[in-house]
């Protein structure tokens, strides 16, 4: 039996290839039928290989989704036939299957790492891999496989209070998840930056929050946190410029290209700021993944797919509207 698999073959070029289901499984993988993905700009800069060279190719693509427990490997005990699942880079626990190699029609090989979600059927490595509870709106749950537990993090590893004063950098995936989440928790004195207009206004309306057009207009020395989400290299050396004095924090979230280099002024650390990222200790996610989904129950995200669904063979589209900030994610049905 063939399936359909988006496979990275070279930069930018994004194919919809049949793939041989795989019949046997090693230690440690699972064998899911994907109902939904969808993309980050992570996996944006991964199709254009601006995160270092790619020994991998072609492989496949995808690092959030949900799906259907199909077969598991002999004495697994974590999951059964049928288990409705989200699947995310966000392991909990050792990595058993550092990837599968798929074979194409032509009995071409084509790679894939511990979890790839742009498949119809997907061999997956346990530990990228978390049971539902709760089986509602299965395909907004894409979302929790990237931004929603990158986001969280930073609530679960830093004493965020409801009346700090919060500036979000960018109005993408990431940022729009930690305002979901800060605004559930109860923090009300936020602000956001974007370069988008139409978004910033939907945005202010919908969440009741300060927005800026540009880093120029915001105020310096006055936030107790900053988040950074942009991946842009300016806006994360300003970043630092924005936390108050003896006390603010800057967290950076978003990702950038590789090699790129930064400078900073020293004098932002010696008046007592604290430059963070989202992690700060090993990545392990088993004990917090059912935190984020009771949280994640009562928050209202039809809003970032646009009301459009893309079918799998619709991938390339997908990816360039996301490009163009048509949608804040796209979200992709498998079949």
């Amino acid at each position: 039996m063939y399936f359909k698999a988006a496979v990275l073959e070279k930069k930018n070029a994004v194919k919809i290839i049949k793939l041989k289901k795989p019949t046997i499984l090693q230690k440690g993988q699972i064998l899911i039928k994907v109902l939904y993905s969808s993309i980050c700009h992570t996996q944006l800069q991964e199709i254009e290989i601006k995160r270092g060279k790619d020994n991998f190719l072609p492989h496949c693509l995808g690092h959030e989704g949900v799906g259907i427990v199909e077969k598991i490997f002999k004495n697994c005990k974590k999951f059964k036939i049928g288990d409705k699942v989200c699947l995310t880079w966000v392991k909990s626990g050792i990595t058993i299957s550092k990837g599968n190699v798929y074979q194409d029609f032509n009995d071409r090989r084509i790679n894939s790492g511990p979890v790839h979600t742009l498949n119809e059927f997907a061999v997956i490595d346990q530990s990228r891999i978390y049971k539902l509870k709760d089986e509602k709106n299965i395909k907004n749950k894409v979302l929790l496989g990237c931004a929603m537990p990158t986001t969280f993090n930073i609530f679960l590893e830093n004493k965020i209070k409801k009346n700090m004063n919060i500036c979000v950098l960018g109005g993408g995936g990431l940022g729009l998840s930690f305002i979901l989440i800060a605004k559930s928790l109860g923090c009300k004195k936020i602000s956001l930056l974007d370069k988008n207009q139409k978004k910033l206004r939907y945005l202010k309306s919908k969440f009741n929050i300060n927005t800026f057009k540009s880093i120029e207009e915001i105020k310096k020395d006055s936030y107790d946190l900053v988040v950074e989400c942009t991946g842009n290299i300016h806006v994360f050396e300003m970043s630092l410029s924005l936390a108050k004095k003896f006390g603010g924090k800057i967290v950076v979230v978003g990702n950038y290209q590789k090699r790129l280099l930064s400078k900073l002024n020293p004098w932002h650390i010696i008046e007592g700021k604290t430059l963070k990222g989202a992690w700060n200790s090993e990545i392990d996610f088993k004990n917090k993944f059912s935190k984020l989904e009771n949280l994640f129950k009562n928050l209202k995200t039809n809003f970032y797919f646009s009301n459009k669904v893309y079918k799998l063979t619709e991938i390339n589209k997908a990816i360039k509207d996301f490009k163009k900030g048509k949608v804040i994610r796209p979200l992709i049905k498998m079949t």
